[in-house]
């Protein structure tokens, strides 16, 4: 009677501890998806444009990163208001926003030309 006692005692235990270790698994998940539909930020200065290549080399500190931007990119500028892209040129200082692409490129979705006030 013991040794049944004792069986089931521990069949329970196990049943809990794989139920606890698929939900961790499913939080890990859940959370890997969070992360990767996050949208990146850069703040920075102009450096290069290239503006046949839709791209820009934004520099913040020593660090310098590739901007890419596409028909669907919003360009902004004074909070909200519109802007065009020639508005946006070597020194100008920017806001990106957007995700990075397989080659650690920041594909932007938004970018908004910033003045200090």
């Amino acid at each position: 009677m013991k040794r049944i006692v004792v069986l089931l005692l521990v069949l329970s235990l196990a049943a809990l501890s794989a139920t606890a270790q698929k939900a961790d698994e499913q939080k890990a998940k859940k959370e890997k998806k969070a992360a990767a539909a996050k949208e990146e930020r850069w703040h920075g200065i102009i450096v290069r444009s290239n503006a046949a290549n839709n791209t820009m080399t934004v520099r913040k500190g020593n660090i310098e990163k590739t901007v890419v931007w596409q028909a669907a990119t919003k360009f902004t500028k004074d909070g909200n208001k519109p802007a065009e892209v020639e508005e946006f040129t070597d020194g100008s200082d920017v806001i990106v926003l957007g995700k990075y692409d397989e080659k650690a490129r920041l594909v932007a979705t938004r970018i908004d030309l910033w003045r200090p006030k």
